[in-house]
């Protein structure tokens, strides 16, 4: 069962991030995490959207995420993800759909 962690939206309100862990990490190993992002193309059209999903894993000495787990800057509508392990550099995501 995932729970979603982060949700943001661009200024604009046309890109939105949504991550999510998956379960809860077993015995000291990696937390799996979804990174989901939206663009809405066309806010007169319901469905036109453009959908990027990147599913990794977090390596968080065991312990459960939080929102202090990640960072997302934005460039307009263009959003970068950074993500926070105990164990683990930082990892640095930048979406662009165009």
């Amino acid at each position: 069962m995932s729970h979603r962690i982060v949700n943001a939206k661009s200024a604009d309100g046309t890109c939105e991030v949504t991550i999510s862990e998956l379960g809860s990490p077993m015995f000291f190993g990696p937390s799996s995490i979804t990174v989901k992002v939206s663009w809405d193309t066309d806010p007169g059209v319901i469905g036109s959207e453009n959908v990027t999903e990147i599913k990794t894993d977090l390596h968080n000495d065991g312990k459960s995420l939080g929102s202090g787990n990640f960072t997302v800057t934005w460039h307009g509508n263009i959003p970068t993800v950074i993500t926070h392990g105990e164990e683990q550099p930082d990892q640095s995501y930048t979406f662009n759909w165009k």
